[in-house]
């Protein structure tokens, strides 16, 4: 056993006291003394917020509350744990659902029950070793320093490690998150050269779906899959190409056989759910739903909107009484939470119109847009497209249209949300070229964008700031907009000094991206750009 692990801290979560001693006293063998253990998810979590922790032991089965799986889904989805830290999973059980589901979170390691203090070593120290150096990098990334975590994986990559693929495969997807798609397909070839790897076939098909290769893809998945027909990332993306490639009938049926693989993914559960809905197959769409609900009782993924799909759903398959106690279910689940009251309301209101009372369906619909406009640009993209087949069910066409051309300006640059947006136009019958109305609005954009930047190259920043400044108000959820006023506002104040109005007009905009998009590239240079200007540097 390596010594670095004496210095290391472990978390230990298991409902068992005895099995909790049992893990404990294996670790004191190798001479570990920084062990914290405890006895169920809500406890974990609590502990991996408070303390970062180098290994973490967790059973799979906890009892009542969240499950192992549930853990794991939650701290990678918070990025409470990093690339360097351990994570793995612990269980006496070895049914062929709970290890897909396990398997599919990734956890860096899996232990069946009994194991021998050996096999828990050996285990340990293989990973410890594999993961010994990442830490560096993590830092980096955790920091937003992309650019100085290249470098070192560069370095690393350069040296030549045995597990030099670990280096490889993370830079790789560092591409693919900065929108590098030639570089990172660059990356994955160079691998598929000497070896024909899983995770570089299903990077390289990442990389032709960001480079809108649809059909390259759409080749890549269905390949992955005639060799391991239990890939569940296969799946996902072969349903996301097809959806590109305006095939939803074949995509759900790619995500039926996935559920039927692996039917504990709440998120995959969910996607199904939504795209039967979208084919009208109620049927189908009431059991994904009611899947994801039953999966989400202690999920971080668990959300409203599979609450209002489901009462939809219910509300065709069997009445609207049905579809209502889905509602009921939802505010009892949510309750306080403004998003969900505004699902509640929309969604009740149209089935309140389905069952022949209008003036209930009227006051919900009220109670509706007050909730979406008191959330603003806190309301994500989705909710505008519910909203919009709202309102065009009781009849509000006018304002159905004007949420859509909304989300539009919002989202311009948004490729896959703007095929939503062409087939909710088109399904509502508010256009007769979705296409036409959706490209006109951006090249509107686009051009003001690029005036804007204009503008500001040749020093006329005042006049580059009230353009955007309009801007902003007409689009407030445009994120290419926030950023390009918060650094016209930001080279303007470099130039004059900083003025607190403009200061908390820059905080403001970047609050908003922030709320949206927390990943942003832009937005981490903004505000490195914004610490600077305020440290005078």
């Amino acid at each position: 056993m390596t010594h670095k692990i004496e210095q290391l801290n472990f978390l230990i979560v298991d409902d068992y006291g005895d099995m909790r001693g049992v893990l404990r006293n294996m670790l004191q063998s190798f001479g570990v003394a920084n062990i914290d253990s405890v006895a169920n998810g809500r406890e974990a979590i609590a502990h991996i917020e408070a303390k970062r922790y180098d290994v973490i032991l967790c059973d799979y089965n906890l009892g009542d509350g969240r499950d192992g799986q549930q853990i794991l889904e939650e701290i990678r989805a918070r990025k409470l744990i990093g690339v360097s830290s351990i994570f793995v999973m612990i269980t006496a059980e070895n049914t062929r659902l709970m290890v897909m589901g396990a398997v599919e979170y990734e956890p860096d390691s899996y232990l069946t029950k009994p194991f021998t203090k050996d096999l828990l070593a050996q285990r340990l120290e293989r990973l410890l070793n594999r993961k010994a150096d990442l830490l560096e990098i993590e830092n980096a990334i955790d920091h937003k320093e992309y650019e100085l975590a290249n470098v070192m994986l560069d370095k690393r990559i350069a040296e030549n490690p045995r597990n030099v693929n670990e280096f490889i495969k993370l830079k790789a997807e560092l591409c693919i998150k900065a929108g590098a798609y030639d570089q990172a397909e660059a990356i994955y070839s160079d691998v598929l050269v000497q070896r024909d790897i899983a995770w570089a076939r299903l990077g390289i098909g990442k990389a032709y779906y960001g480079n809108r290769r649809f059909d390259d893809a759409k080749r890549v998945f269905e390949g992955l899959l005639e060799g391991n027909e239990r890939f569940m990332a296969a799946y996902d993306w072969l349903a996301k190409t097809q959806l590109a490639l305006d095939e939803p009938q074949k995509a759900q049926k790619v995500l039926e056989t996935a559920t039927a693989h692996s039917a504990k993914a709440i998120v995959r559960q969910r996607a199904l759910g939504e795209l039967a809905l979208s084919n009208h197959d109620e049927k189908v769409a009431e059991h994904a739903f009611s899947q994801a609900i039953h999966l989400g009782r202690h999920s971080i993924y668990k959300h409203p909107s599979i609450y209002a799909n489901l009462a939809k759903a219910k509300a065709t398959t069997t009445n609207g009484e049905a579809g209502l106690r889905v509602l009921r279910d939802l505010k009892k689940a949510f309750k306080g939470d403004k998003e969900a009251d505004l699902y509640s309301s929309m969604t009740e209101a149209v089935l309140q119109e389905d069952m022949g009372n209008g003036e209930r369906a009227r006051t919900c619909m009220i109670n509706a847009h007050e909730l979406y406009k008191e959330l603003g640009t806190r309301a994500a993209p989705e909710l505008a497209l519910d909203m919009a087949r709202s309102c065009s069910k009781m009849g509000e066409t006018e304002r159905a249209h004007e949420l859509l051309q909304q989300a539009v300006k919002n989202n311009h640059s948004d490729e896959t949300f703007l095929k939503q947006v062409g087939s909710t136009l088109a399904d509502l019958g508010l256009s007769d070229d979705p296409n036409a109305l959706i490209a006109d609005i951006k090249k509107g954009i686009v051009r003001l964008n690029n005036r804007g930047v204009e503008l500001a190259k040749v020093g006329k920043l005042d006049e580059a700031m009230l353009l955007f400044e309009e801007a902003v108000e007409g689009m407030p959820g445009n994120k290419v907009v926030n950023l390009n006023a918060a650094r016209i506002f930001m080279l303007q104040m470099k130039k004059s000094g900083i003025d607190p109005k403009r200061l908390d007009q820059v905080r403001e905009y970047l609050t908003r991206v922030r709320q949206m998009d927390s990943e942003n590239r832009t937005l981490h240079k903004m505000e490195r750009m914004l610490k600077q200007l305020l440290s005078g540097s």
